[in-house]
């Protein structure tokens, strides 16, 4: 494509771009006491900004990380189903408890004549 000036405003070919020297970014590492701490602070009631700003952090990443901590802390379907069941069991075993408490005591009071 030729304009009047008869330049050409076609791409370049890969080979005459400029490539940049500069090594690449590497990615920071957080560990995840610096990530609970962070989120504790917001859900302690800080802004999400103030708290990312102060860290050096961008608020998408606090906010992933909000949302990972929650979706961690719900139980699943399956947790929830074991620990109805477990509750469940622990009244029946209270229950028996309860029952045998009360017949030991009454087969342990004495006989009266």
């Amino acid at each position: 494509m030729k304009t009047d000036s008869g330049k050409s405003y076609l791409p370049l070919p890969m080979s005459t771009k400029m490539i940049s020297s500069a090594p690449p970014l590497a990615r920071k590492k957080y560990t995840p006491a610096f990530k609970a701490e962070c989120v504790r602070q917001v859900a302690a009631g800080a802004r999400q900004t103030d708290v990312a700003r102060a860290q050096g952090l961008s608020p998408a990443l606090l906010g992933r990380w909000q949302r990972q901590a929650l979706a961690e802390a719900v139980p699943s379907s399956a947790e929830r189903d074991e620990i109805k069941r477990l509750r469940a069991e622990l009244r029946r075993v209270e229950q028996e408890r309860d029952i045998l408490k009360k017949v030991v005591t009454i087969f342990s009071q004495p006989l009266q004549s």
